[in-house]
């Protein structure tokens, strides 16, 4: 008897809430925004605005280090617990670009 294999629809997600896996093992895209020493006129990455507070974070735990030398765990603005971005409204262009239901987002989330 010849048994037929199913295919099943991928269904794909609608929503990036209680999720983070794109925010996981990655390291902080964030660190795009550390204040450059001996650059002159507008950071050409960092979002116009973006608060003093935020900056003093990216730049105490990243300072001197370039994109794929910080810690790859997880992102810094991660919250692990709430599993989703802590300042959301202010993320780099990298995770703006990430498609919800997109390949990778599919990838990260077969691989969970």
């Amino acid at each position: 008897m010849k048994v037929d294999s199913l295919s099943l629809e991928v269904v794909p997600p609608v929503s990036c809430e209680d999720c983070g896996l794109c925010c996981v093992g990655i390291g902080s895209p964030v660190l795009l925004y550390q204040s450059q020493p001996h650059a002159q006129g507008p950071h050409p990455c960092r979002p116009e605005g973006l608060p003093v507070e935020l900056i003093e974070e990216i730049d105490d735990r990243f300072l001197g280090l370039a994109r794929g030398q910080e810690p790859q765990a997880q992102c810094l603005w991660y919250d692990a617990e709430m599993k989703r971005c802590r300042h959301y409204e202010w993320r780099p262009q990298i995770c703006r670009d990430y498609e919800l239901g997109g390949t990778a987002c599919l990838l990260r989330r077969q691989q969970e």
